[in-house]
């Protein structure tokens, strides 16, 4: 709250003229950060690094200053490059009792890669803002990939997989990956996996869902902070084990899979989901978490797998896929055509009044049935898909049975 309050209120002094008070000037009432708010004139030097040592960087590049406050962006200055890779900023905002709550960002553009260069505070007047920026390259082999965190989630149909990886650099250049053929990085779900989504906190600009394929289109710069982007898939159940098969075309380092144990909330039966490992890959332990709930874990510490070679393992005890939805719908069908065709060939003598009362429980029925679906969606009881599948069939019967009702009525 208190960030957020702070954000609001910086946004409303930086994006107006602050004038200082004439010597003597009351401040108006304002308080007295407010009034002390200075403006700062700042010289950014940009340097390119290359095989050969340093050089100044060339004039043209566009240069970027941007304020946060509480961790938001409040507001941005540019700039660009003049001779000798300087840029020069005029009248960024500074205030040192509320430094802590300020922070500076800033960006620099150069050959389709933006650097970005964190700053707690500006430099004293008269100092220089060194950034230095590199050359890229589209070179793969620079780069490796961690399974950091993968979490199985088994529901009524599929198993949901919330999957995390993590990009490290291990070169001297910058890995450009929007300049690779394919516009990115290709991630491949596991071989049978479906509807790949990203999590809400990726960057819809730099991951890109097509199809069955996410592309990481970001730069990964050298050092040991990592790329990372996670995102949801879902696999259906079919066979009791289920063989998963992942291939990444750069090299994969290591990885963590963490398997629930045990009946989960709202599932109808418990599954003996257990991992398998698969060629010598990876070690399986067992471990509990929050409020004694058991896992099992598969890790994959000192893995080193070269582009192209498939991370393997099994899960075991998945229930061979159901065709309860398609039953059910097959029998609804079935059940409208009779009625249809028989409905309404009953005897002279038999009493409209059993015909409407019939219909009428079954009304009521599949009305407390919708309620019920309802309800266990609502909870996450069920997933969308079934949920979804099971209304359309309820629906068209009940359609069937008002439509028969009102027959009757009219009689």
């Amino acid at each position: 709250m208190r960030a957020a309050l702070f954000t609001t209120l910086w946004a409303l002094v930086v994006s107006t003229t602050l004038v200082q008070p004439a010597v003597g000037q009351p401040a108006g009432g304002l308080p007295a950060f407010l009034a002390k708010m200075k403006r700062q004139d700042v010289e950014v030097h940009v340097v390119e690094r290359t095989a050969a040592g340093s050089r100044a960087a060339p004039a043209g590049l566009p240069v970027a200053a941007v304020i946060t406050a509480g961790g938001s962006k409040v507001r941005q200055y540019d700039a660009t490059t003049a001779e000798g890779g300087l840029a020069r900023f005029v009248g960024l905002p500074t205030n040192p009792e509320v430094q802590d709550s300020i922070g500076y960002v800033f960006l620099v553009d150069f050959e389709g890669v933006r650097f970005p260069f964190e700053a707690k505070a500006l430099p004293a007047t008269g100092g220089r803002v060194e950034l230095q920026v590199q050359g890229s390259t589209t070179d793969l082999s620079q780069l490796i990939v961690e399974h950091a965190h993968v979490s199985f989630l088994p529901d009524e149909e599929n198993l949901v997989l919330r999957h995390t990886l993590r990009i490290y650099n291990r070169g001297d250049r910058v890995v450009n990956l929007a300049a690779q053929p394919d516009g990115g990085l290709r991630i491949p779900v596991p071989i049978g996996a479906k509807h790949p989504e990203l999590h809400e906190d990726v960057p819809k600009e730099i991951v890109e869902v097509r199809g069955i394929n996410l592309y990481y289109k970001g730069a990964i710069l050298p050092g040991d902070r990592p790329a990372e982007l996670t995102f949801i898939y879902t696999v259906a159940y079919g066979a009791p084990t289920l063989e998963f098969v992942q291939t990444l075309p750069v090299r994969t380092v290591g990885g963590l899979f963490v398997l629930p144990q045990g009946q989960q909330a709202g599932q109808r039966i418990e599954l003996p989901l257990r991992f398998e490992t698969r060629g010598g890959q990876g070690v399986t332990s067992d471990t509990k978490g929050d409020s004694d709930r058991a896992f099992q874990l598969l890790r994959f510490d000192g893995l080193d797998l070269p582009p192209g070679s498939p991370l393997r393992f099994a899960v075991t005890g998945l229930p061979s896929r159901t065709h309860l939805g398609e039953l059910s719908l097959l029998a609804v069908c079935l059940a409208m055509i009779a009625f249809v065709v028989l409905g309404f060939r009953r005897p002279v003598d038999a009493p409209a009044q059993l015909s409407r009362s019939h219909l009428e429980a079954e009304r009521d029925r599949l009305l407390s049935a919708l309620d019920r679906l309802r309800k266990a969606a609502t909870k996450g009881r069920v997933t969308q898909a079934h949920f979804e599948r099971e209304q359309e069939v309820i629906a068209a019967r009940l359609v069937t049975l008002f439509r028969a009702l009102d027959v009757l009525a009219q009689k």
